[in-house]
């Protein structure tokens, strides 16, 4: 009877570290939050996955699709994974299409969309790794990032720029 109990155990214990090394990489990967909230003055919101928006808070995660939105007397201050910065202004709207960092794995994706207001921007691990995977899009445009610092201004994202 014992060692049925042990070789049960053993068992279990053995497909639990197989179905873990099933997970691949990457979708691991895109789970992790791209980052969190900093610092917040006034009121900010969050929508994710097609839920109502709900109120932002200092220590919050941030995740791939979130929007995030400020209020007209707020700002909103992230550090994202790679240590990279990220501010946002009063009346403001930010989307996180994509953030992946994962440097051990070559893994390294960032693309940030601003659809209204101002952003600033200093760049963290990605850029010194890997600029080429580092973009931003504002107003139809997509911004490199081959520097530290941006700063961003858009008065409102015309509906037709989406699928530029």
């Amino acid at each position: 009877m014992r060692h049925a109990c042990l070789r049960s155990a053993y068992m279990a214990f053995a497909l639990a570290a197989l179905l873990a090394a099933a997970v691949p990489p990457a979708f691991a990967a895109a789970d992790a939050p791209a980052g969190s909230v900093k610092s917040l003055a006034g009121e900010a919101q969050v929508a994710r996955g097609g839920a109502a928006p709900t109120a932002l808070k200092a220590g919050d995660k941030i995740y791939e699709k979130d929007v995030l939105t400020t209020s007209a007397a707020a700002s909103l201050g992230l550090v994202l994974r790679d240590n990279s910065t990220l501010s946002l202004g009063p009346s403001s709207r930010l989307v996180v299409e994509r953030f992946l960092f994962a440097p051990e794995k070559g893994a390294l994706a960032s693309l940030i969309r601003i659809k209204k207001g101002s952003m600033a921007y200093t760049t963290g691990e990605m850029a010194k790794l890997s600029p080429e995977t580092m973009q931003f899009m504002a107003a139809g445009y997509t911004i490199g990032i081959r520097g530290t610092h941006i700063l961003v201004n858009v008065d409102e994202e015309p509906e037709n720029a989406e699928g530029r």
